[in-house]
């Protein structure tokens, strides 16, 4: 990276610069013009040799010329100066004028390695967030679309059976339309939840901790996905004599929870178990989420975090989900002061939580 150079220190090299000039000029004019020092010859009564402006002024020609280049290079300089920094300026105002007019395309493409350039791109770095973020809100607005609408129409076909007086039919969609119903509630709540955390950020994030066995906790979030995916096996790990830990329970299942959710969404064959395992491990508690699944690959691992980013999209679709699983599984786990790590290959897919034991 280029080292960043100071624009005052620029305009104090250019000012130097324009010193020498001055300097090296009045010199040269000085040899050019100095009178004769040996005095005026024998016989001679007229004025000294040397160049004047004319016979009377008694001005000499000297001073006057070093005067007028002087003011020549200042000038030369000074426009120079301001053209070098008046256009970058202007290049700015104009990427900003096209920016605050909706072409989040505009970007100003200054290479300056001064304040000058450092501002240029800061604001091809905020362009670039702001068409990302409107990016990603609108592909949040086709997710949430997507994800809606197939439980409403399962919902709507129940209604409509209910109201031709189907009622055996209606009955048996019950079932499903409860499934339904419940993923519409965990979609609204993670969007609030991220919400939420997004607004709480800077400040300490509200949890309810208590003194938890990690075992109780890895189990009820197994339980709950069991019943979501009845047909996954889940094979459990869970060590003998864990420590417990300071958590709040229900944001701390919620974590495994969503990683068991990510491993079924993401593994096809849905006979393939997925793993839980938690273990002890030098004063902390290990939580292990593994799948079979077809994995993320390299280049999507340091977007998983965001909000709203799906890995794969095109195969995301079919999983459904809105992207905010894994954020929030790090908001919580970073809230705990625990850490998140995920690895994947294309065999599968690894999630490891790991938080303080007491």
């Amino acid at each position: 990276m280029t080292p960043l150079r100071s624009l005052a220190s620029r305009m104090l090299v250019v000012a130097l610069a324009q010193m020498l000039l001055v300097a090296a000029a009045a010199v040269i004019i000085f040899a050019l013009t100095a009178p004769s020092h040996g005095g005026p010859a024998p016989g001679h009564h007229g004025p000294p040799p040397g160049p004047m402006l004319g016979p009377d002024s008694g001005m000499p020609f000297g001073p006057l010329l070093t005067l007028a280049v002087c003011a020549a290079v200042l000038v030369i300089g000074s426009v120079l100066t301001a053209r070098w920094i008046v256009r970058p300026l202007q290049q700015l105002s104009v990427t900003a004028r096209a920016l605050g007019e909706g072409k989040l395309s505009a970007r100003s493409g200054l290479v300056r390695n001064d304040e000058i350039g450092q501002l240029g791109r800061r604001i091809d770095q905020m362009a670039e967030q702001i068409e990302r973020m409107l990016a990603t809100e609108r592909e949040l607005l086709a997710n949430v679309a997507h994800e809606l609408r197939t439980p409403l129409s399962r919902i709507g076909v129940a209604l409509d059976l209910a109201g031709e007086g189907d009622g055996q039919r209606a009955r048996a969609s019950l079932g499903e339309i409860a499934i339904d119903v419940a993923e519409l509630e965990r979609l609204v709540d993670d969007i609030l939840t991220a919400l939420r955390y997004d607004l709480a950020r800077g400040t300490v994030m509200p949890l309810h901790r208590a003194r938890t066995s990690p075992a109780k906790v890895a189990n009820a979030a197994a339980e709950r996905v069991h019943a979501r995916y009845p047909d996954r096996p889940i094979a459990l790990s869970i060590a003998d004599d864990l420590p417990d830990i300071d958590v709040d329970p229900v944001m701390f299942r919620r974590v495994i929870e969503n990683l068991l959710d990510n491993a079924h969404k993401y593994t096809p064959e849905r006979t393939t178990p997925i793993e839980l395992a938690v273990r002890a491990a030098a004063g902390r508690v290990e939580i292990d989420v593994i799948d079979r699944g077809i994995g993320i690959v390299s280049d999507d691992l340091p977007n998983v975090y965001n909000a709203f980013f799906r890995a794969e999209r095109s195969r995301s679709r079919e999983t459904g989900g809105v992207g905010l699983g894994l954020t929030l599984c790090k908001r919580i786990v970073d809230a705990h002061g625990g850490t998140i790590e995920i690895t994947s290959s294309s065999h599968g897919t690894r999630a490891r939580v790991t938080i303080q034991a007491l």
